[in-house]
Order: C-alpha cells, then structure tokens, then sequence
C-alpha cells in the first residue's frame, strides 16, 4: 500500500500550507517510509532493518488492529519458504507493474533449486536430515 487519504477535523498547517477543516490530504505511506534523514540507505530492502515506527500500518487511532498478526505471518512464511528452498535465487531481471496504489511485479523470475524436504524442517534443531 502506497499511499492513503485522511480528512482533518480542523484547520491546520503542514509544509507552510493552511489545510482548513474538512480538507482531505493524501498521505503517501511508500515515500514516507523511504526517507532518508530517517532511514539509512532507504532505497535498499533490508528485511534486518530495525524498526524505525514505519508508517506501513498507519498510527493513532488509524493503526492496523492486524499488524502483530501480518508481522508473525511474514517471519514464519519468510523463515519457513527458505528453510524449504534455501537455493532460492533470481533467474533474471524483475519487471515491476505500474502501479500508483498496490505495487509489486509483472514478472519475478527464481529458479528454486533442490527443495529440503518437509519432513526435515519440523526436525528439531541438532538432529540429523532423514533420522527417525
């Protein structure tokens, strides 16, 4: 999600600009968490980044009641696809989709490797692949 709209309640400035009540402003989340005075090279993903209160799941009275959820989901999916497929590569040049709102891409190309078994990623840890 890139960006979102909100509606102030009364008048206000931001930027030197007077927003009188009722105004609607378009707040643009993608920009806001790519700032550089706030976040080191901001333009790289860095999944070990520490969280600097990104804007992702809004704040106030408007943060995401699902958040802690999306958070715990993304660690076990994320942990889990590359415990499976830990040759997960890129196999060529990603083509993004034009998008204002929703981004992502046309095209990902990965090549996937030799996959661990799923039997092997419920072992716990310090026993062997394949033991009983």
């Amino acid at each position: 999600m890139q960006l979102t709209s909100r509606s102030n309640s009364e008048t206000l400035r931001a930027g030197g600009v007077e927003l009188p009540a009722g105004s609607w402003v378009l707040l643009l989340l993608g920009a806001a968490n790519r700032d550089p005075r706030r976040y080191p090279d901001p333009d790289r993903f860095d999944p070990w980044r520490a969280l600097l209160n990104p804007l992702s799941f809004g704040a106030g009275p408007h943060y995401c009641l699902g958040a802690g959820l999306a958070r715990l989901e993304g660690q076990v999916a994320f942990s889990r696809l590359l415990r499976r497929l830990p040759e997960l590569a890129l196999a060529g040049t990603p083509r993004r989709r034009l998008r204002l709102t929703l981004r992502g891409y046309d095209s990902l190309p990965i090549t996937v490797g030799e996959p661990v078994p799923v039997a092997d990623l419920d072992a716990p840890a310090g026993t062997a692949p394949g033991t009983p």
